[in-house]
């Protein structure tokens, strides 16, 4: 899907000053913005059934997930993509690599756990008992 994403980007990156052009008008245009927005939803439908199939599962929870992955995934194109078209990006590609990875961190693999079940939660609270003693309490604690 990244890939995807990419090559749809480097084909605006590649018309250059015709893209931008075009963004210009199409944000002075009402006639043009409608047409961009039914373009974005077929973009969005596109993605949506491929990650539908993609993920195998028929169930109306993964139709779900599906058109999530796929409206998260056409948000951060745009973004990305009309930095770029305002001239605000020097470097859209790394940006659009680092968006999906944003996207794709937002929708881990099934039996995954949650974020918040995984790793290390500290909680800290004053105490008067001196760090050197309360270190091993806590690695105890931690470890355990």
């Amino acid at each position: 899907m990244s890939d995807a994403v990419r090559l749809v980007l480097l084909h605006y990156i590649d018309e250059g000053e015709l893209a931008r052009r075009r963004y210009a008008l199409t944000s002075k245009v009402a006639a043009l913005r409608d047409r961009e927005i039914a373009s974005v939803a077929r973009y969005q439908r596109l993605f949506r059934e491929f990650t539908a199939d993609w993920m195998g599962d028929p169930t109306e929870s993964a139709a779900l997930r599906a058109e999530l992955m796929a409206a998260s995934v056409v948000a951060a194109h745009n973004h990305v993509l009309r930095r770029w078209l305002r001239g605000e990006s020097s470097d859209p590609v790394a940006e659009i690599d680092e968006a999906m990875r944003e996207v794709l961190a937002l929708f881990p693999a099934p039996g995954t756990p949650p974020e918040t079940e995984r790793g290390t939660t500290v909680v800290a609270f004053r105490t008067g008992q001196d760090i050197d003693a309360l270190l091993p309490e806590l690695r105890r604690l931690v470890e355990g």
